[in-house]
């Protein structure tokens, strides 16, 4: 063999072991690019799962310092509960007893404004109390048609202020109902008032009631409901889509007189029930709040016979 064929396979064998060595420095490349691919998957995900353990710890942290500011308000807000709780029964009582001693209708009427705004002020304390405590509800067997009635005829002079319709479905009324009646009554009222604020030039306020029964479940009672489906539908003016997931958010309010309270309460005192709350919308068409409740009978029996 001569040179220049000895020279021409030496070519011939570096340019095969070139490519041999461009294949296998391509594969390496391409597992170093995969195995850095994963390991900057790896590293985004735990990156994420820190950054998510860091909002979370943030969120511990800002809800303890949350229910500690509450803390302090609610012990603020009993006190002055129990403050002016005491003069305002006092106006309450003086006012109903003017009341009845007067024989002008006007004045009357002016007694009768006393008594509307004391009542108006009681509420706004409760509700301020229901927000700042956590509510622990104490079921008892109650009469449902009476705290239905208690809640209109609280709300029935601005019902009667605005011109609203007041419109009344109760299907196969149970006689009675399990249940923790204040929480359950200021649920009520707190959504009848919600919409009469949304119809001050009028309209109508339905309230459907729909109890459920299970006569098959140990030791129920025929006069007595297992639960109770509640729909409180407005003609106002509606909720936009926009806002909608945030009405229940404490203090979040469209009104220019509202506190934000009122459907925050309405959402915790459902939860502390067992139950459930849902809320449809149409701009310009009004609003529907839907209640699922259950019928909670009391664990210890000795309860339920004291009463």
């Amino acid at each position: 063999m001569g040179i220049e064929e000895k020279k021409a396979k030496l070519l011939e064998e570096a340019f095969s072991r070139f490519n041999e060595t461009s294949v296998d420095l391509e594969k390496a490349y391409r597992l170093l690019q995969e195995q850095v691919a994963q390991l900057k998957q790896e590293l985004e995900a735990k990156s994420h799962a820190l950054a998510e353990s860091l909002q979370q710890r943030e969120a511990l942290r800002e809800e303890a310092e949350r229910n500690h500011r509450l803390a302090a308000v609610g012990e603020m807000a009993a006190r002055m509960a129990h403050e002016l709780r005491n003069p305002l029964g006092s106006i309450e009582l003086f006012a109903s007893l003017l009341k009845k001693g007067l024989t002008d209708p006007s004045l009357r009427h002016y007694a009768g404004y006393i008594s509307t705004a004391v009542s108006a002020m009681d509420y706004a304390l409760s509700n301020l109390l229901l927000f700042t405590r956590t509510p622990t509800p104490h079921f008892r067997r109650a009469e449902f048609r009476k705290i239905i009635q208690d809640a209109y005829l609280f709300a029935l002079p601005l019902i009667q202020q605005n011109q609203i319709k007041w419109i009344e479905s109760i299907d196969s009324p149970p006689e009675w109902f399990w249940c923790d009646e204040d929480l359950i009554r200021q649920i009520l009222l707190n959504l009848i008032l919600n919409a009469v604020e949304a119809m001050p030039r009028g309209g109508e306020l339905r309230l459907e009631v729909l109890s459920r029964r299970d006569p098959a479940a140990p030791g129920s009672d025929s006069a007595a409901a297992e639960g109770m489906t509640m729909r409180i539908s407005d003609t106002g003016a509606g909720i936009s889509q926009e806002i909608l997931p945030r009405i229940f958010d404490p203090f979040f309010t469209t009104k220019q007189s509202g506190t934000g309270l009122g459907l925050a309460i309405v959402h915790n005192a459902v939860t502390a029930h067992g139950g459930s709350i849902q809320v449809q919308s149409e701009v310009g068409r009004g609003t529907t709040f839907i209640l699922e409740l259950p019928s909670l009978r009391p664990i210890n029996r000795s309860e339920e016979k004291s009463e």
